[in-house]
């Protein structure tokens, strides 16, 4: 059996006892090292952990109705038309042109005379026309800049980013003329059309624009795009047929976006194909913005509702599903505002879920602002706060 010394047994404990001071000791240096340098870099890391939290956490408006000026009631019932451009609310009426600020305080009231209006705005300049008759105007936010009169029968019109209109009439040797003028209502070019032109689509400086036609081909309905400078007599790039019924053109940097009744197609800067997307259900509203497409879709046999959205021509779309009817749809700032019955959400492209607000059945369209959504009803116009 062998023999301990009682010191050499003591002598051992004080070392271990010492060993395991200096490890604890050691670990608290390391981790207040740790947290001293986190809390130094606090302002690198901090902001990009609370910006995850945002990214994902879903905002919940309570859909509270403004007091006020609001509801603004419109006579007339629901043939108003509503827009919202820098800041002012531009509403047309069957007889007058109302401007609103965002509070609801009526800034002017401009009578226009003409039967089957119609409105266009775009930075904080509102485009009226006649459809069906040979007049439209151009409005400020505190005047008239022009008024003009068209010798054949007004089909539609578009307004640019700075001021500039595209006026589409009939015609009697073709199927239709296109006359633009710039922003003091000179006029600066000018086409006879042999396939009915169904958009313009203007690009940012208002140089050129993206034509749109619609033709019949072995009984099919097919969309040709052509994009065409103000400033030439040649056309920049022709696009292949598309078959659907264009609705709205969208030009961008790499080409063009259309938007049709059964399908969309992105273009690129040759006029072809790059990529196209069939509906499934009837299109029941639609927007682009750049790439970004957002349409909904309503299948009420199938009780089947659908909002499509798809960031750019390389994606995929996202396609979320909803329990009832979608009523409106618009891209604003990067996100997707969708309205259904009882509900306006907020996606973002990647197809999250952003925000929600619960409303009231009895709207059905709405428009966005920076700090609201505007909702249009038969007969009044509310406003909510609302937060993305």
């Amino acid at each position: 059996m062998a023999n301990y010394d009682v010191n050499d047994i003591v002598e051992v404990k004080k070392r271990e006892h010492r060993r395991r001071r200096r490890k604890k000791f050691f670990m608290l240096l390391v981790l207040a090292t740790i947290i001293g340098g986190m809390y130094y870099y606090r302002g690198k890391w901090l902001p990009k952990l609370q910006g995850i939290g945002e990214k994902y956490q879903t905002i919940v408006n309570d859909g509270e109705l403004a007091k006020g000026n609001f509801p603004i009631e419109i006579s007339g019932g629901n043939s108003y038309q509503m827009e919202y451009s820098k800041s002012a609310l531009y509403v047309l009426s069957d007889a007058y042109l109302y401007i609103y600020k965002e509070d609801g305080t009526l800034i002017e009231k401009r009578q226009h005379g003409y039967s089957n209006a119609v409105m266009k705005t775009n930075d904080g300049k509102a485009l009226i026309y006649e459809c069906g008759g040979n007049k439209f105007r151009l409005e400020s936010l505190r005047k008239n800049i022009y008024v003009k009169n068209t010798t054949n029968t007004v089909i539609f019109a578009r307004l640019s980013d700075n001021g500039s209109v595209a006026v589409v009439t009939s015609s009697d040797k073709y199927s239709c003329e296109l006359s633009v003028y710039d922003v003091s209502g000179t006029f600066i070019y000018g086409r006879e059309c042999i396939d009915r032109l169904i958009d313009v689509s203007f690009n940012s400086d208002s140089s050129g624009a993206v034509l749109s036609f619609v033709s019949a081909d072995n009984g099919s309905v097919i969309t040709t795009s052509e994009k065409v400078s103000f400033n030439a007599n040649e056309t920049q790039w022709k696009s292949q047929p598309f078959e659907t019924f264009c609705l709205s053109t969208s030009i961008n940097p790499d080409g063009a976006v259309v938007l049709g009744d059964t399908k969309c197609a992105y273009y690129n800067n040759k006029g072809e194909i790059g990529a196209s997307y069939s509906y499934d259900g009837k299109l029941a509203g639609c927007d682009s913005n750049g790439q970004q497409i957002a349409t909904i879709l309503n299948d009420d046999d199938r009780r089947k509702y659908q909002l499509m959205i798809i960031k750019n021509s390389k994606s995929e779309p996202f396609v979320i599903p909803f329990d009832e009817e979608l009523r409106d749809v618009h891209i604003y700032d990067g996100l997707v505002y969708v309205m259904s019955k009882t509900k306006i959400d907020t996606y973002d492209f990647e197809g999250k879920l952003r925000s929600s607000a619960d409303i009231s059945d009895s709207y059905t369209r709405f428009v966005r602002s920076d700090k609201y959504v505007f909702l249009l009803g038969y007969d009044k116009i509310d406003r909510i706060d609302y937060e993305s």
